[in-house]
């Protein structure tokens, strides 16, 4: 079963005690993962080579988003991203903070996680549907399956002070006919709703412009140093096993 309050996937339970779950065993030596960086290079230095690959494979092979040519960033969850994305979006110098919406039935945690902070960049302005985007900076939420009643949703706001984040957590087969492969802007996915391992506390992000990423990388940076390297490995591992 998915409980309906946390989402908590039980219900791939019988699937892993199977044979998958053999073949998605990984063991990891002592010396292995005690740096913090992953790739010093990389835009997001502690995103995992291995895990990255295996998230542009599974998204070729499903064709539910594209890959190519966006940046994977990894976060402690989808939650995490959904923060660092308005983080990201939100204009540092502005007079007001940024609103951030989304059409009802939204996610519940959605207002609860945008106001946590208290931040002064962005705030919780509730429905999209009531919301007067007339010259205002805005930020709308996009749940695609939607969390709660399964529908599939597209931006209902169109002005050019908005911004777009499409949360794709439920955006597999198992829950929905994959119809087109989605190249927004700003793409969230997360390891819980993929393949059940909520307690790994994965997901990732795949964004389209650079200067957007690199903020991203950047509050996650602040926020916790990263994301577990042995996290990212087991979730490797378990995506290899299902593609």
């Amino acid at each position: 079963m998915s409980d309906r309050c946390s989402g908590d996937p039980t219900m791939y339970g019988a699937f892993w005690r199977g044979g998958a779950g053999e073949r998605a065993t990984i063991v990891i030596p002592g010396w292995q993962t005690m740096s913090y960086f992953s790739d010093v290079g990389s835009l997001c230095w502690f995103l995992e080579p291995g895990f990255e690959r295996q998230v542009r494979r599974l998204h070729r092979l499903v064709g539910n988003a594209v890959a190519d040519g966006y940046h994977v960033l990894v976060g402690n969850g989808s939650t995490q991203l959904f923060q660092a994305a308005l983080y990201a979006l939100s204009p540092p110098g502005a007079a007001a903070p940024t609103s951030v919406v989304s059409p009802a039935p939204y996610y519940s945690s959605y207002p609860a996680v945008t106001d946590y902070l208290k931040s002064a960049l962005y705030r919780w302005a509730g429905d999209a549907n009531m919301f007067d985007a007339d010259g205002e900076n805005y930020i709308e939420l996009v749940c695609s399956p939607n969390n709660p009643d399964g529908g599939i949703r597209e931006p209902v706001l169109k002005s050019g002070a908005g911004v777009a984040v499409h949360d794709l957590a439920y955006y597999w087969p198992q829950y929905t006919p994959i119809t087109e492969a989605a190249a927004h802007d700003i793409m969230l996915f997360t390891v819980s709703k993929c393949t059940g391992h909520a307690g790994t506390r994965l997901g990732w992000a795949l964004v389209k412009d650079r200067a957007v990423a690199q903020r991203m990388s950047k509050f996650i940076e602040l926020n916790t140093i990263g994301v577990s390297k042995d996290s990212q490995l087991r979730a490797a591992k378990i995506l290899k096993t299902i593609s």
